[in-house]
């Protein structure tokens, strides 16, 4: 059984071929080759939609940072501050040290910026 050209084509693609090899050896132009591919290569014989427009973008003036909220200060009585401090300083993951403590991520980071801050712990 014959192949055909096209099968060729995209056989010697697959292989690893230079497409200007390949679109020198059947006369076609690389463009050509590339078409070649992709329609031989294709699941669905069906055109795609076009992606719906997930973001668009507006103007410098209209752009308006989000908002910071700050957690509520913390509870009296808490004293692990400077060991969470400590281990985000030593480079320990930021979920695991809030999940070590109880805590939020953002409450972490709020620590965290409160030391720095202020040079002493927050409470």
């Amino acid at each position: 059984m014959m192949d055909s050209r096209d099968d060729r084509i995209v056989a010697e693609y697959g292989d690893g071929h230079t497409v200007e090899d390949i679109a020198a050896r059947y006369g076609l132009t690389v463009a050509q080759v590339y078409l070649v591919v992709e329609r031989e290569l294709r699941f669905d014989a069906a055109p795609q939609p076009p992606p719906p427009a997930y973001f668009t973008a507006q103007p410098s003036h209209y752009y308006t940072p989000p908002a910071y909220t700050q957690p509520p200060p913390v509870p009296p009585g808490y004293r692990d501050v400077d060991t969470i401090v400590a281990e985000y300083a030593a480079g320990y993951d930021v979920q695991w040290i809030a999940f070590r403590h109880g805590l939020s991520v953002d409450w972490v980071y709020y620590l965290v910026h409160q030391a720095v801050q202020d040079g002493s712990s927050p409470t």
